[in-house]
């Protein structure tokens, strides 16, 4: 069940649902927003809330956008790298199971 958590955000309250036992997570989240949010009103000297919301969200989006990108080249080599495992081990199988000629 949901229940409300309670986070600032540039010296306004916001009450939001969160899945129980995800509390501590939201706040995190919520204070890295939080820091993100300051950070940028200092360095911009940008007052519109919505401005700021809205720049932060574009930072995070490219982030995560790079994260991914770093993810999926890391799975991709990480899939290359099983077949050639796979490969090396079926030649080695089936190397072991041709007979050796005869000795007499």
């Amino acid at each position: 069940m949901a229940q409300g958590v309670d986070i600032i955000l540039l010296g306004k309250n916001y009450r939001v649902a969160c899945p129980e036992g995800e509390e501590d997570k939201l706040r995190q989240a919520a204070d890295e927003l939080s820091q993100r949010l300051e950070t940028l009103k200092q360095k911009s000297n940008v007052n519109s809330t919505e401005h700021l919301a809205i720049m932060v969200g574009l930072h995070l989006s490219y982030e995560l956008h790079g994260e991914q990108a770093k993810n999926q080249n890391y799975a991709d080599n990480m899939n290359q790298r099983i077949v050639e495992l796979q490969h090396t081990i079926e030649r080695a199988l089936l190397e072991q199971s041709q007979p050796i000629g005869n000795v007499e």
